[in-house]
């Protein structure tokens, strides 16, 4: 049996990006991509809106200039998270990002 984790997602920045650095200085990149509703034959099919984390490494100075409203294509992998809070055990799936392109 072969597997691909493989997404390509081109949407608009809602929140970020952040840049925080792991103890050894690299920069890893946090953002939130949104998308607008989907139509099927010109009708518009109602839906909560659709947001997806996207974790990415980042070089300093990478990103400047680049903020929420702006549109971008992802490619990467999908992989959950799991962590344990006061609210119990807790999921969300991300975007591991290998490329981004800027729309």
């Amino acid at each position: 049996m072969i597997y691909l984790n493989r997404v390509f997602l081109a949407g608009k920045i809602k929140e970020g990006p952040e840049i925080r650095y792991t103890p050894q200085g690299k920069g890893v990149m946090f953002l939130t991509l949104q998308f607008p509703s989907e139509t099927l034959d010109g009708v518009e099919i109602p839906h909560e809106e659709v947001t997806v984390r996207v974790v990415a490494l980042a070089e300093e100075g990478e990103w400047e200039g680049i903020g929420e409203g702006a549109n971008l294509l992802v490619e990467g992998g999908i992989v959950q998270r799991r962590w344990e809070d006061d609210e119990g055990v807790r999921r969300r799936l991300e975007v591991i990002a290998h490329k981004i392109t800027p729309l």
